[in-house]
């Protein structure tokens, strides 16, 4: 009477013919939502079909269509069951009749199913990294190993001596530069003592000659300035440099002859200062100028 709806009401049977028992027994429960709602109350073979006749009794009043079946469910590690599946159908089951045979797969089938693809890929796997081990060629690169390796060790070895061999020259580029770097204070005062010997040696140049040279270089220094901006402007005068050799050499000999007069200004300043009593030193400074350079028109 344990899971009856109505353990004073009446109860239906139903037949189900079943392939298999697959473990079923007397009193297996039979569920619908979780409710038992009825059991197996007999179970026999029919010789003639090999099949099992299971006579199933319900208690609860539930309604049950005429297509519904009952599967039977096993647990990994529990019991066997009848699960109730209702169908669609309009009509309803009356007592008696037989109703449809359901099968749910055990568990350790479906484990099977799952791992024998698995396995069959793990087997072809293996047999794919088997067949690459055995290739020669895996074998020959493995034999060569040692060799590749002791030729490394002799390439880095190799590298290790030459970086030894050129560590003096480096150590003595590194010292050069430092000294180097070191006199950099001293050329600094050696350039501002002739900046200073300049500038004393214009203080005593003649005014008028002074004007005069300034001018030149003014309109030098407008030339050179007016080539420039022509060039930079993209005019003609970029093609007639680059042309014409008459002007290219006039501009090198300009450049030149202002490069020679800032000499002159610089080691022979007497040149430049036209004073009676000073003729002499005049005359001794175009001299040293011309031993100098004694090609150029500045000299003269």
């Amino acid at each position: 009477m344990v899971g009856r709806d109505n353990p004073i009401g009446g109860t239906r049977e139903f037949v189900v013919l079943y392939d298999s028992a697959q473990g079923l027994a007397d009193n297996t429960a039979l569920m619908y939502n979780g409710f038992r709602v009825g059991q197996l109350r007999n179970m026999e073979m029919d010789p003639q079909s090999g099949k099992v006749i299971a006579e199933i009794e319900v208690y609860s009043e539930i309604k049950i269509p005429k297509n519904s079946g009952v599967r039977i469910e096993s647990a990994l590690l529990g019991s066997t069951t009848l699960k109730l599946v209702p169908g669609n159908s309009k009509l309803f089951a009356e007592d008696g009749d037989t109703l449809i045979p359901l099968y749910t797969q055990d568990v350790m089938s479906m484990v099977n199913e799952k791992i024998a693809p698995i396995a069959s890929g793990a087997d072809s796997l293996l047999t794919h990294l088997n067949a690459i081990i055995a290739r020669q060629s895996i074998n020959d690169a493995v034999d060569q190993l040692p060799v590749v390796l002791a030729s490394l060790n002799k390439t880095i070895s190799e590298i290790q001596g030459s970086l030894a061999a050129a560590r003096p020259g480096l150590t003595a580029t590194i010292n050069n530069a430092a000294r180097f770097t070191g006199n950099l204070d001293q050329y600094n005062k050696s350039i501002e003592v002739s900046l200073r010997s300049l500038q004393n040696a214009t203080a005593k140049l003649d005014s008028v000659e002074l004007q005069k040279i300034g001018r030149d270089l003014k309109q030098t220094a407008e030339s050179l300035s007016v080539i420039t901006r022509n060039i930079e402007q993209g005019k003609g005068s970029l093609g007639k440099l680059a042309k014409d050799p008459a002007l290219y050499d006039n501009l090198v000999k300009t450049t030149k002859n202002l490069e020679l007069l800032a000499h002159d200004i610089n080691h022979y300043p007497e040149k430049f200062v036209p004073l009676p009593w000073g003729k002499s030193q005049r005359k001794k400074a175009k001299k040293a100028s011309e031993n100098a350079h004694p090609h150029s028109d500045t000299a003269r």
